[in-house]
């Protein structure tokens, strides 16, 4: 083999590496591939910018990511991510690839079974949990409706699942307020925007908060009551 064969196939080896590991949802870093393949900065530099121009990528501090309008699919990352979120990653000793490969093969049966009791009351999409998860992400303050009683500036935190039904966690008027999404209507999005307390946060996360929520209720105004007297 000639040395510019050679150099071809350095090329091409060190191209379809990088273009897997992008669509794999990594953030490459043009110093660490300078040292794993042993080439310049320029050489990587000429890679990104010349040979993989047809890629939409996102460049900051010294690495390249691939661009959202690339991704339309979903990568092992992604799954991963929503496993944490979901709280499903906890059920497994590691959730990695490897592991993903088994419970993603369709070929075979799955070797698990994790049972969840299904909501009592399926909330509707259109019916205002989109409109509530929008509000989390965006930190945007919504109105509601409540039980018949008006909320106008809510600060949603977390929608939250447990023991067959789903709640909303927010904050009126810095208090922590729960209100169970079965009871919930006229939801509206507003133009306002809120900061997150990480105070806040850190209580509606902690597990006896969690296991409480079905009587959190009763226990406000039970409370409340106790302060009255």
């Amino acid at each position: 083999m000639s040395a510019q064969e050679r150099r071809h196939d350095r090329l091409a080896y060190r191209l379809a590496s990088i273009i897997s590991r992008l669509f794999n949802g990594e953030s490459l870093s043009v110093a660490a591939l300078a040292r794993e393949f042993n080439v310049s900065l320029r050489t990587l530099d000429r890679d990104f910018n010349t040979r993989l121009v047809g890629l939409d990528m996102d460049y900051h501090e010294g690495c390249y990511r691939l661009a959202d309008s690339q991704r339309p699919f979903r990568t092992d990352r992604d799954i991963i991510q929503f496993a944490r979120i979901t709280d499903v990653k906890q059920f497994f000793p590691a959730l990695d690839r490897k592991l993903l490969s088994v419970l993603l093969n369709r070929e075979r049966d799955s070797p698990y079974i994790v049972y969840n009791a299904p909501p009592k009351r399926l909330p509707s999409l259109f019916g205002g949990f989109y409109v509530i998860t929008q509000a989390i992400v965006e930190n945007r303050i919504i109105r509601f409706v409540y039980e018949g009683l008006k909320h106008a500036a809510a600060e949603p935190y977390k929608l939250i699942y447990f023991a067959g039904d789903w709640y909303l966690c927010a904050a009126i008027n810095n208090i922590i307020q729960v209100f169970d999404m079965h009871h919930l209507s006229d939801i509206t999005l507003t133009i306002s925007t809120f900061v997150k307390k990480e105070a806040i946060n850190n209580i509606i996360s902690e597990e006896k908060f969690i296991t409480a929520l079905p009587h959190f209720q009763y226990i406000k105004a039970l409370t409340a009551s106790e302060s009255g007297q």
